[in-house]
C-alpha cells in the first residue's frame, strides 16, 4: 500500500530542471486485450523501468491511459512516458525495456496476442513544475500553440504562482509546462501543460475553470487567451495505471 501511495504522489512529478527532457510515446490497444496489457506492463516493464531508474539509466516511467469521454474510439489510448534528467542521459538509456536479459523471454512471447499500434514518438523540455508531494492519479494533457512562445511561457509562471496556494484544497497534486523539443512544424502544437489530480471530478472542475482557477484573475485569463486566441488545441484527462516510484 505504502508503495502504491508513494508512486502515485510521483506521477507527473518531473521536477523543476530546466534541462529535463520527457518522452511521450502513445500506443493504442484493442479493447480486449487491455486487461492483459496492463497486467504485462505492472509485472514486466514497470520492474525494468525501477531498475534503470536505480541504475541512473532514467529519472522516471509512467504508464498513462486516456480516462473517458472524447470521440467514440474502436481503441483504448495509452501513453508512455518516458522522463529523463537531460539529454546526455536519455542519449544513452538504449533499450532498457527489453526483456529478455531480465526475465528470459522476448518481448515478442510477452506480448503474444497483443497487439500494439503505435502513435508515435514526442520530445518535450520541462520549462517549470510545481509537485505538491500529495497522490494524484488523474492528470490533464493540454496542448497550444501561442502566439508568442516567450510571452506565454511568461504568463504561465505568473498564473501558476497565483493559484499555487489553492492547490492543496482543490485537490491539484501537480503542475507544469513544459516545450515541444521534436518533431516540430506546423502540425505539432510548441507548448504542453499538465494538471494532476486526485479524483476525476477535480479534474473536470478545472475544465471548467473552477477549482484552483478560482483565485485567478479575470485579466489574466484575457491575456491568456489573447496569446493563445484558439484555445488549448487538444484537451485529454489521462489516469495513471503504472509507474516508476
Amino acid at each position: 500500500m505504502k508503495k502504491t501511495i508513494i508512486l502515485f504522489c510521483l506521477f507527473l512529478s518531473f521536477g523543476i530542471s530546466a534541462q529535463e527532457i520527457f518522452v511521450l510515446q502513445p500506443v493504442n490497444i484493442d479493447p480486449a486485450d487491455s486487461e492483459k496489457f496492463e497486467m504485462i506492463e505492472k509485472k514486466y516493464a514497470t520492474i525494468m523501468a525501477q531498475k534503470a531508474k536505480e541504475d541512473g539509466v532514467i529519472k522516471n516511467w509512467y504508464l498513462m491511459k486516456k480516462s473517458f469521454g472524447g470521440r467514440a474510439a474502436d481503441k483504448a489510448e495509452y501513453v508512455w512516458v518516458h522522463v529523463y534528467e537531460n539529454l546526455i542521459q536519455m542519449s544513452k538509456a538504449g533499450n532498457w525495456w527489453e526483456t529478455k536479459d531480465k526475465f528470459g523471454v522476448p518481448a515478442s512471447e510477452i506480448y503474444d496476442g497483443v497487439t500494439r499500434y503505435p502513435v508515435g514518438s514526442f520530445m518535450y523540455k520541462t520549462e517549470k513544475s510545481i509537485d505538491t508531494g500529495r497522490a494524484g492519479k488523474y492528470v490533464i494533457f493540454n496542448w497550444a500553440a501561442p502566439t508568442d512562445m516567450v510571452e506565454a511561457i511568461s504568463l504561465a509562471d505568473k498564473i501558476s504562482n497565483s493559484f499555487k496556494g489553492n492547490m492543496k484544497k482543490s485537490g491539484m497534486t501537480s503542475w507544469g509546462m513544459a516545450t515541444r523539443v521534436y518533431p516540430q512544424g506546423e502540425e505539432f502544437d510548441p507548448m504542453f501543460f499538465w494538471d494532476g489530480y486526485e479524483t476525476r471530478e477535480q479534474a473536470l472542475a478545472h475544465l471548467m475553470n473552477q477549482g484552483v482557477l478560482d483565485v485567478v484573475k479575470p485579466e489574466m485569463f484575457a491575456e491568456l487567451y489573447t496569446l493563445i486566441p484558439k484555445g488549448f488545441t487538444n484537451r485529454v484527462i489521462m489516469e495513471a495505471v503504472t509507474g516508476t516510484f
